[in-house]
């Protein structure tokens, strides 16, 4: 039986891949499910139309995690930590620190992204961090630390 999947199904395929499999499994565990559709001609042009559809709006996200990794390559954050007389400092700037100041700028929505920091930040100075906003689009970001007044 020929059919679309409508999800990732691991050892078949990728969601909207069209497959050829056994008629007993697509009847008796697949379609009961939900996981595939029957490729009819009819559903076959859906498919092909929701792919389009698909594609234009993955490729409009695109565009704006580009707009956004300039935008976060030509800023920068600044993050102040409390230190003692001897100049010790107290605290660190983590990754949750760094994604919550992202998003009170308004840079980030509800996109999940990933902070590419191997430690916390625990001295004074410029750093580098790399953002990685999905899709293979990346930003560095300038993240400024300072001791607090």
């Amino acid at each position: 039986m020929k059919i679309i999947l409508l999800e990732d199904i691991k050892g078949i395929g990728k969601k909207y891949d069209v497959k050829d499999i056994s008629d007993g499994y697509a009847r008796n565990f697949l379609l009961p499910k939900k996981l595939v559709r029957q490729a009819t001609p009819r559903a076959l042009k859906e498919l092909e139309q929701l792919k389009a559809k698909t594609e234009k709006k993955d490729a409009e996200f695109k565009k704006r995690l580009s707009k956004l990794a300039r935008q976060i390559s030509e800023s920068y954050l600044e993050f102040q930590l409390k230190t003692d007389e001897k100049g010790s400092v107290f605290g660190s700037v983590t990754k949750e620190m760094i994604l919550r100041a992202m998003r009170e700028h308004g840079w980030l929505r509800k996109e999940r992204v990933d902070i590419l920091l191997e430690h916390p930040l625990k001295e004074f100075g410029e750093h580098k961090v790399s953002v990685d906003l999905k899709k293979g689009i990346k930003a560095e970001l300038k993240i400024i630390v300072q001791p607090q007044n």
